[in-house]
């Protein structure tokens, strides 16, 4: 039996790329619903596919088309393209079928609360990074997710969950935490100073939900909700809305074995 939630948020498939997980995807999808999903943002990776970097598989097709049925049982689905999918933001206030794009999205939840949801890029242009840093950071990322695939390949075979390597790195080294917690201020303040409740996004791939004051002097006293889609190259995870407007964090740590055989049983 499916959850059903009242809404349902997530980011940062990257299909297309080599290290999206879209099997693992389809098999949450197939068993979480929702009345109104958000795609917030880099669900394709056309900078990967257009640089040659990327490869399309049977999986991603799958669940190409998993998201484009979900409008059977999804009264709204709604697209807000991030950076990595960034020519989609041309197609906004439009339809792909029964998905709608858009830039950004204002939704309310079930207890009046009105959040921001956004892929979250434009947070970025506000924080210092040394570009050279930058850099390293971003390969060793990729790196990981390398590595990654095999040390998950070998727990799966003793049936142990997925395991991030790269968060389990990313929370220990003092620079990577200093930039996403930056991140997640910017984004605080920002959202404060439009007058929502809180966002929703995506983009640095750390999920988390964040109860927070904005530290802008125009809005010291504005309580803002930061709540982070996290992806699934590496975290999988999602943002859901119970019926109560309460957000919460699912996590979706199927091993692998378990997660196909499920992707082969909704494409039957």
């Amino acid at each position: 039996m499916s959850n059903r939630y009242r809404a349902l948020w997530i980011s940062d498939v990257h299909l297309g790329s080599r290290d999206s997980e879209p099997q693992r995807l389809a098999d949450f999808l197939a068993q979480n619903t929702a009345d109104t999903v958000y795609l917030v943002g880099d669900i394709f990776d056309m900078k990967a596919l257009s640089q040659g970097k990327g490869s399309w598989c049977h999986a991603s097709s799958l669940l190409l088309g998993m998201l484009s049925e979900l409008g059977s049982n999804t009264p709204e689905i709604i697209y807000v393209p991030g950076n990595h999918d960034a020519p989609m933001r041309s197609w906004a206030g439009k339809h792909l079928g029964n998905i709608r794009v858009e830039r950004e999205w204002t939704h309310t939840t079930n207890d009046g609360k009105r959040y921001w949801v956004t892929h979250g890029d434009q947070f970025e242009h506000h924080i210092e990074i040394n570009p050279v840093s930058y850099h390293i950071g971003d390969q060793s990322y990729y790196l990981m997710l390398r590595i990654n695939r095999w040390i998950n390949y070998w727990r799966s075979r003793f049936d142990k969950p997925w395991w991030s390597l790269a968060n389990h790195v990313k929370n220990r080294v003092h620079a990577a935490r200093r930039m996403m917690n930056k991140f997640e201020e910017v984004a605080i303040r920002e959202t404060a100073r439009r007058g929502f409740d809180g966002v929703i996004c995506g983009h640095i791939h750390r999920a988390g939900i964040r109860h927070s004051a904005s530290k802008d002097s125009a809005c010291k006293d504005s309580a803002v909700t930061y709540a982070n889609c996290g992806d699934w190259v590496d975290s999988m995870t999602a943002i859901v809305e119970e019926k109560s407007g309460a957000l919460n964090l699912l996590h979706w740590h199927r091993t692998p074995k378990i997660a196909r055989i499920m992707t082969e049983a909704v494409a039957a």
